[in-house]
């Protein structure tokens, strides 16, 4: 674990204030090879933006996605995560392509879609696309782990190597770009929108899927232990309204916003509780493991189940959970200014 990594001071992202309010801090709990350094979360006090500064400079990320991050892995870590016959991979398989679907239904009429899967690691979830079967999707993705990244292109898929905001991408190609859980974790956001809103054909969609600040369990477990803070990896924390401003700002139309499931974010949050105290960070890590919930095996599929009903409750009672997904659209060419 290193210690005294480099860091950069930022700005509030969305509309540059340096002013802000201290919200918490937290230190990482997943890993036990990245960095043992505190990192505190603060609040815009112009627009309310929450974000983490100071932050990890990029020339750290090597630092705290290690080569054991659970996202490198999601198709090749281990079979039981491609298990057809598990009922857990079958049912986020299911909720997966269901979401997409009704996202590429606004992609108009065209039979063939190019769509580009950002942070696509190692192509899970692009093989999944190749199963959709309204459309003929072409199937590209971009990612800054190369191991990942050759992993989807031994699979077929055409992968850009390197940060999105970064690689050189074509203007005006893709009908949908697909970010799910990982605007949260760039330098820019800003600029990784707005980059996205460049690679998008007129008409074209975008899907964002990012940890909701503004939920019940955010704020039950505010101080140090969300699972959403994912420390030190999340670097901003939207909420409806701010990721409504800042699409917005850069053109895209919103065409909805919606709140799923978080089953991932309820184990962070009670692995980080639990593992608090040294004494039961190994009973911790067997109850709540912080990357191997991806493995579908009967003790996960319990989780996963009790986790998801807490977020049925949640929605049912508050009308949100902790996870959002943002449904953008560039407007035709008549439409743009």
């Amino acid at each position: 674990m290193k210690i005294g990594i480099k860091k950069v001071e930022v700005t509030c992202n969305n509309c540059g204030s340096a002013e802000s309010d201290f919200v918490t801090s937290g230190i990482e709990h997943e890993y036990d090879n990245t960095t043992k350094d505190e990192f505190t979360v603060v609040k815009c006090k112009n627009c309310g933006l929450h974000y983490l500064n100071p932050r990890p400079d990029v020339s750290e990320l090597a630092t705290i996605y290690p080569p054991e991050y659970y996202a490198y892995h999601l198709q090749s870590k281990n079979v039981e995560i491609e298990n057809d016959d598990s009922l857990l991979y079958r049912a986020r398989k299911y909720v997966y392509l269901h979401r997409l679907e009704k996202a590429i239904a606004q992609c108009g009429g065209n039979k063939e879609l190019n769509v580009l899967d950002i942070g696509c690691a190692d192509g899970r979830a692009l093989n999944w696309y190749r199963q959709i079967k309204s459309r003929t999707i072409q199937t590209f993705g971009v990612d800054f782990d190369q191991v990942a990244v050759e992993r989807a292109r031994q699979a077929g898929h055409t992968v850009y190597h390197g940060r999105f905001e970064e690689v050189s991408l074509p203007n005006d190609y893709f009908d949908m770009a697909v970010a799910t859980h990982v605007i949260e974790h760039v330098a820019d956001s800003k600029n990784f929108v707005r980059r996205a809103f460049y690679a998008l054909k007129p008409g074209g969609i975008l899907l964002l899927e990012t940890p909701n600040i503004d939920s019940l369990d955010a704020r039950i477990f505010r101080r140090n232990h969300w699972g959403g803070y994912h420390f030190p990896r999340h670097w901003v924390f939207y909420s409806a309204e701010s990721i409504t401003n800042l699409a917005r700002e850069l053109g895209f139309e919103v065409i909805k916003i919606e709140y799923h499931p978080a089953p991932a974010f309820w184990n962070w949050s009670f692995h980080s509780l639990l593992s608090a105290k040294p004494q039961y960070k190994k009973l911790a890590d067997y109850l709540f493991p912080p990357s191997d919930f991806q493995k579908n095996n009967l003790k996960n599929l319990c989780a996963v189940s009790i986790f998801t009903f807490f977020d049925v409750v949640q929605k049912t009672t508050t009308g949100k959970t902790s996870n959002m997904s943002i449904l953008l659209r560039k407007p035709f060419v008549d439409q743009q200014v």
